[in-house]
């Protein structure tokens, strides 16, 4: 891959690149002292030739490594230090070449150590971070940490790095490692990248490290503690997934991919590597669902970069071609795509909503919901459109054009209107300039003979304020005596959309957008009661047991003490005996079997199967029992089902502990269960939808009695078969 350096790889990895001189490029050799937290190095920094003549440059560096001038091609000077929270990461500084000079040298060293921030302000999307640390439990830098120099005049750079460290220790970057050898007492690590990125990454512990290059693919593992079964787990999937994705896109960019583990919880994707938290990387799941979307993070968003002033499309696009992807192999993309509406509906209120160009990144629901869920039905709706080939081809041009380079969605829309030949302008403008969603509503369902058919009309209308979204709305006709639906696609411009659909049988029932192919607002009928809908509530009030056992009372008031603490202004705790009815304005969690409110539970869900008693409950005829089992069940308050009512109940404390950390990231589920000693999850559901207001019997004109049955829809291929094991 490095010709630069005379190391190369291609086959799969068939992009390879030379170091060109209108780039800046970091030759670095580094020195790590983990127990001191310092670093010393050595950069030699090479400029770009058409602009280092006589210029001066303006570069930041970590505050306190006191950089120095090794050669007499430029000086150094500290700029007066800025105010501000960034002032007390990094110093900047001018360096003016002397004339003819393209390239310097720098020296300097001292400490960085910034501890891990504070759980983030929202439930279930916390991921700690650093502005960088050199510790004994391991090293996190990144361009953030500014401890290499970064230049203003130029984002992206090539770079080699050199490290010595610790024996016992390994070191991981991007590109590929061109050296690893021991050297006495200090293990001395080269990697090299010449593809040009963003920033560049240093992350070292004491790692065992697990490697295998099977068909062209350099797959790598540095575990903090040795597990040859988890690490052929994972070396197995990145051959699997790298091929799959290589075959899609075209081939992978980098010489390697690696799982690091990292020392906190994280879920980091970097060019050419992951880091994991410990827990992360062994929940049984995350090989084939978080993983696979960190490998493709190599085409979108380390491969081709995200021009972040103009929104982040690479989030969206991801989840689109990996969790949705491998949801659609298993035959549950329209369930993953209903998810992603539900979040949308439950978390995102016209007041917080935002265009997708407003995007950045994740840091709450509300903003994984637009970012990561609206980006996902744009592209899902691009390729209904377009069609699966057409949608493939301007996937790979895309990624083509912009291999390394940064991309807008201005840009993705260029690309995809030039494959398809099709002027794309009004929905970008729609679903990536605007806020918001559709609201559907289908009214007035109607059929009369026609001939040796039916002719099948009804009215759709768009309910949200403001313009019209342009929909394809897809469209199914359950018709008398066959087995298969009827499905057909209407173009929808306007706010009202009146239908006349020819069908050959008699029409039973009509559907619109079925199987949650549009991006919209859902209705509350399509929506199960779920955990989101309390934890996206504008308002939720705690209601704390009065009666439970003192520790018990002390467990629910310390779990509700720490969402508040994530939440201020939309959290209220009060004991249960100070309500003299449910409030009808807030979404409500009720704490204990003790709580005096336990009893409007069971009527709030008339209709499920759910019942309860003082020692049990049970959940479609299966029985958990008060003492074994810690129960979290969601429904709709029977004081107003706009809010909903949850309840959350254990006999352990330690349990209830469990579930203040874990519960968030089970939004999406209308009822779980875990073990009362460990709190192992034993259950986990949605309860069924009732209803739909874009489900309606049609009204047979001619007055013959019909019974409704519903043919089955046409079965779909997912974009890419099931990668082979």
């Amino acid at each position: 891959m490095i010709v630069r350096m005379g190391f190369a790889v291609c086959g799969l990895f068939a992009v390879c690149s030379v170091y060109a001189a209108e780039s800046l490029h970091h030759e670095l050799h580094v020195t790590l002292q983990p127990e001191a937290h310092r670093l010393v190095a050595q950069d030699t920094i090479t400029l770009p030739r058409g602009l280092a003549h006589g210029k001066t440059f303006r570069f930041s560096l970590h505050t306190g490594l006191a950089p120095r001038v090794l050669n007499d091609k430029a000086t150094l000077e500290p700029m007066a230090p800025k105010v501000g929270a960034a002032a007390t990461v990094y110093t900047e500084y001018l360096l003016t070449l002397a004339p003819g000079a393209w390239d310097i040298k720098l020296e300097y060293g001292g400490e960085i150590f910034h501890a891990l921030s504070d759980e983030s302000a929202e439930l279930a999307r916390g991921m700690r971070e650093s502005a960088g640390m050199i510790a004994t439990e391991g090293v996190f830098l990144n361009g953030a940490s500014a401890w290499y120099p970064r230049f203003e005049e130029n984002e992206l750079i090539s770079f080699a790095v050199e490290v010595r460290l610790p024996k016992a220790w390994d070191v991981v970057s991007q590109g590929a490692r061109t050296r690893h050898d021991i050297d006495g007492e200090v293990r001395v690590v080269r990697w090299e990248e010449s593809h040009l990125q963003d920033e560049i990454y240093l992350i070292a512990a004491p790692f065992t490290e697990t490697t295998q290059t099977i068909d062209g693919v350099q797959a790598m593992v540095f575990l903090r503690t040795p597990d040859e079964a988890l690490a052929h787990t994972y070396l197995d999937a990145t051959v699997r997934y790298t091929n799959m994705y290589s075959q899609l896109l075209g081939p992978y960019p980098y010489a390697k991919f690696a799982l690091v583990e990292n020392f906190w919880e994280t879920g980091f994707g970097m060019p050419s590597f992951t880091l994991l938290g410990s827990k992360v990387l062994r929940l049984p799941f995350i090989v084939n669902s978080s993983y696979p979307h960190e490998i493709l993070h190599n085409w979108w968003g380390n491969g081709v970069y995200v021009d972040y002033a103009r929104g982040n499309w690479s989030e969206g696009l991801t989840s689109y071609l990996a969790d949705h992807l491998l949801q659609e192999q298993r035959g549950e993309g329209a369930n993953y795509r209903r998810a992603a509406l539900q979040k949308y509906t439950d978390f995102v209120s016209s007041a917080r909503d935002f265009p997708l160009t407003e995007f950045r990144s994740r840091h709450s629901s509300t903003t994984e919901a637009v970012g990561y869920g609206k980006t996902l039905l744009l592209f899902h709706m691009l390729r209904r459109e377009l069609g699966d080939d057409m949608f493939v081809q301007a996937l790979r041009e895309f990624y083509r054009r912009f291999q390394f380079k940064s991309a807008s969605f201005d840009d993705v829309k260029t690309v995809f209107a030039d494959v398809a030949q099709k002027n794309l302008d009004a929905s970008f403008d729609a679903w990536v300039k605007r806020p918001g969603a559709p609201q559907l509503r289908l009214h007035d369902v109607h059929a009369k003979p026609d001939g040796d058919g039916f002719m099948l009309s009804a009215i759709v209308e768009q309910t949200q304020p403001g313009a019209p979204f342009p929909l394809n709305l897809p469209l199914a006709v359950h018709l008398q005596g066959v087995e298969t639906a009827y499905q057909s696609t209407a173009r929808m411009d306007d706010k009202k959309l009146e239908l006349n659909l020819r069908v050959p049988a008699r029409p039973l029932r009509f559907d619109v957008d079925p199987e949650f192919d549009i991006f919209r607002r859902l209705d509350q009928a399509e929506i199960p009661p779920a955990l989101s809908q309390v934890f996206g509530a504008e308002k939720i009030l705690l209601l704390l047991p009065a009666e439970a056992p003192a520790p018990l009372r002390k467990a629910y008031e310390q779990l509700a003490q720490a969402w508040r603490a994530a939440e201020p202004d939309k959290i209220e705790i009060k004991s249960d005996s100070a309500l003299k009815a449910l409030p009808k304005n807030r979404a409500v969690w009720l704490l204990g079997w003790e709580n005096r409110w336990l009893a409007k539970l069971q009527p709030a869900l008339q209709g499920y199967a759910f019942k309860i008693d003082n020692d049990s409950a049970s959940i479609d005829a299966q029985r958990y029992a008060r003492a074994e089992q810690a129960l979290v069940i969601s429904a709709r308050s029977p004081v107003n089902p706009a809010v909903s009512l949850a309840w959350l109940a254990s006999n352990n404390p330690q349990t209830i502990a469990a579930l203040a950390r874990k519960l968030p990231h089970y939004a999406r589920y209308s009822f779980l269960a875990f073990q009362n000693s460990d709190a192992s999850n034993t259950l986990k559901g949605q309860w069924p939808v009732v209803g739909s207001p874009l489900s309606a019997a049609v009204r047979q004109e001619d007055g013959v009695k019909v019974v409704v049955t519903a043919g089955k829809l046409a079965a779909r291929a997912a974009l890419v078969p099931v990668a082979a094991k």
